[in-house]
């Protein structure tokens, strides 16, 4: 009873500062976010957000994520580099592209720690996934990004969701915050 009531506390405490901090760093960084749309929509052209960026969120509940486009339109034919251009590249590997997903977090569509959301009707090992997994908003950020992210497999992704859900609580949290930095120059840097 305890432990749910400490669980039921956090979850309103980590709502409320990512409310504050959503709030502010769409102060601070919307200057940045003007600038590299404004340059991707000359590198690209139209349009500047990406299309069908739908996501299941909590309680399953589909939401459209924020995120400039970075790549070429109609290249998925292409090898994963030629996708790009050399700007739209290094807005890709540096992550601004995902800075909209602010917006994302203040509506509470979102979080800044939490399990990553997957694509409606990606194909996932669907025995494996865990409901638990939909109990807490998805994040910028969670456990299985810092344990090896886009080099892991969908069900060792799943498998790290039911350990965040398991451990919810504001230490995790931290430990997460603290190394998803190291973690972002080591995947941008194409290392495991």
């Amino acid at each position: 009873m305890k432990e749910k009531h400490v669980k039921g506390l956090y979850w309103y405490i980590k709502r409320l500062l990512d409310i504050i901090f959503s709030f502010v760093l769409l102060i601070i960084t919307s200057p940045i976010m003007l600038i590299v749309s404004i340059c991707l929509l000359i590198n690209l052209g139209r349009p500047i957000y990406n299309q069908r960026r739908y996501r299941e969120g909590l309680n399953k509940k589909k939401f459209l994520m924020y995120k400039l486009r970075t790549k070429k339109l109609d290249s998925d034919h292409l090898p994963r580099r030629q996708r790009y251009t050399n700007f739209s590249y290094i807005i890709d590997k540096s992550h601004l592209n995902e800075l909209p997903q602010l917006i994302n977090i203040l509506k509470g569509d979102m979080s800044f720690i939490g399990p990553r959301p997957f694509i409606p009707d990606e194909d996932l090992p669907n025995s494996k996934i865990d409901k638990k997994r939909y109990l807490v908003r998805p994040g910028v950020t969670g456990l299985a990004y810092i344990n090896g992210g886009k080099f892991m497999s969908h069900k060792s992704k799943l498998k790290y969701d039911s350990i965040y859900y398991e451990n919810f609580g504001f230490i995790q949290d931290l430990k997460i915050l603290l190394k998803t930095p190291i973690e972002v120059i080591r995947q941008s840097k194409g290392k495991k």
